[in-house]
């Protein structure tokens, strides 16, 4: 699977579904405009289709946006229409996860600090039983660095952009273990097969 092929394909039925959309959002009252048959009943339902399709606009769009920018050591991003930006300082960053595959992957970031990132959450037992490959990792840097609290982040949303998201995450966060799941999609977004 090349994932720049794959990302072309995304985006081109991303813009197909808000084509679709919008076509539906105006179609549909100038079909009722021009039958002239104006009851409450068919107004009220019309007003619900619109909503709905609406809705399913900003559900693909949250589901979808992803935007990434590095520079100074600093890695921000934002996922998601309605979340607010987010700063990782990439010599922080000490666990990096990937958890499944294509659309579905979900990127796990342990982080030694907190710098103004709200998403992040203090790693804790449950987290640790939830992923356990995190938690192999995690009790290696725990034994190096006990002192220290690590906080987590998951990164959901983005569909297939969270690829180039994780090869610049491991470009530039030199000082992250990778788990081996990770480096699995890391070979994907890097252009190679898997056997």
């Amino acid at each position: 699977m090349d994932i720049y092929k794959a990302l072309k394909k995304e985006k081109k039925s991303i813009k197909r579904f808000y084509i679709l959309m919008i076509t539906l959002a105006i179609f549909l009252p100038t079909a009722l405009w021009l039958t002239s048959i104006i009851n409450n009943f068919f107004i009220i339902y019309l007003l619900v289709l619109e909503c709905l399709i609406l809705l399913a606009i900003l559900k693909k769009w949250d589901s979808t946006k992803l935007e990434f920018k590095y520079k100074n050591n600093k890695l921000r991003f934002v996922s998601g229409l309605f979340n607010r930006g987010c700063l990782i300082i990439c010599d922080k960053i000490v666990i990096v996860h990937a958890e499944g595959m294509e659309d579905d992957m979900r990127i796990i970031l342990v982080s030694k600090g907190r710098i103004r990132n709200r998403g992040m959450k203090p790693v804790t037992k449950a987290f640790l039983k939830r992923y356990p490959e995190i938690n192999e990792e995690y009790i290696r840097i725990k034994k190096i660095e006990s002192e220290e609290i690590y906080y987590f982040q998951i990164i959901k949303k983005g569909g297939l952009k969270k690829y180039p998201l994780l090869n610049e995450i491991f470009t530039y966060c030199v000082k992250a273990h990778y788990t081996e799941n990770c480096v699995e999609n890391i070979k994907i977004a890097r252009g190679q097969t898997l056997n």
